[in-house]
């Protein structure tokens, strides 16, 4: 089970700067809006999944149809009352293509990987975090729905302008076991003019690997049957692994994990969410290309 406790929790400082923050466009995922993440909230200790598209501010709280409240995350219906939900108790706020959470001044308080915010304050809410809303618990999934390109609050755009034609048939492989994410990098790369080929496990990435080097890989750590930091040092003991780039693409955000990855062979490591935007700069540093049109570097996370 998660602990909360284990977690650096050093971000809890970081506070809101930009106030006119620009939305990615989503390319595509289970929900027709131009937005780019869903949060999956599992209340621990049942086996309910609480499924919320991000919204640039939503609540949680609990239901209240006289007030017309509808909280985005209502946890009335899974004993929010008893474990003191407050109807309006914190807001989940998307500023500068990050999601923060501040505590609305409830009477019994939030916590966040087990720290207590202050109220009307915002922290940044990252992949795996556990918030406390009263005595309710709530485990954070980012269900990534990667982006194409950036675009003003509220407007649209086609999805494939922003994808330059920066390949000439170099062959991806993406190890990625989230078959939406996999699904959405592939189409993006494709479009882009690499050769792409999608898989699930460590084992079939070693399968590719002895049928052809690719030029990149990239990886997600969690991978269902080997460590992705294992499968680097894997590939990094095999013949002509030096023209094949690594990209570390994972919800681990700690910079142990960040530091392992590298330390094995990685040339780069994304934190998720990742926006198809990020991809391509990332591809384009680590494969050293230089199309007509500049792109610049990616920060990694």
């Amino acid at each position: 089970m998660h602990d909360p406790k284990s977690r650096d929790t050093h971000y809890l400082t970081e506070k809101v700067t930009n106030t006119d923050a620009f939305l990615p466009v989503r390319a595509t995922g289970p929900l027709n809006e131009p937005l780019p993440w869903v949060l999956e909230f599992r209340v621990v200790g049942t086996a309910a999944m609480i499924q919320a598209q991000v919204n640039e501010e939503m609540f949680i709280g609990r239901a209240d149809p006289a007030q017309s409240l509808r909280p985005a995350v209502d946890l009335g219906p899974h004993g929010g009352q008893s474990k003191g939900v407050s109807r309006k108790h914190a807001a989940l706020v998307v500023k500068d293509n990050r999601i923060y959470i501040r505590d609305l001044g409830s009477v019994n308080g939030t916590r966040l990987n087990g720290s207590r915010l202050a109220p009307q304050q915002d922290y940044r809410l990252r992949h795996g975090d556990e918030i406390e809303v009263g005595t309710a618990r709530l485990q954070v999934r980012f269900t990534v729905v990667p982006t194409i390109g950036t675009t003003p609050k509220g407007s649209t755009q086609p999805l494939d302008a922003p994808v330059p034609m920066i390949g000439k048939g170099e062959h991806i492989v993406i190890a990625e076991s989230d078959a939406q994410v996999s699904r959405v990098f592939s189409m993006a790369l494709k479009s882009a003019g690499f050769r792409v080929t999608a898989v699930e496990t460590a084992a079939a990435v070693m399968a590719q690997t002895m049928l052809e080097m690719p030029q990149l890989i990239i990886l997600d750590l969690m991978l269902p049957d080997m460590h992705g930091i294992d499968l680097i040092r894997y590939i990094r003991k095999q013949p002509n692994h030096e023209r094949c780039g690594i990209v570390v693409c994972s919800g681990s955000t700690g910079g142990f994990q960040m530091h392992q990855a590298l330390e094995a062979g990685a040339k780069l490591f994304l934190g998720k969410p990742v926006s198809v935007e990020d991809l391509m700069r990332a591809v384009t540093q680590v494969m050293e290309i230089k199309p007509a049109e500049a792109v610049k570097e990616p920060i990694a996370s």
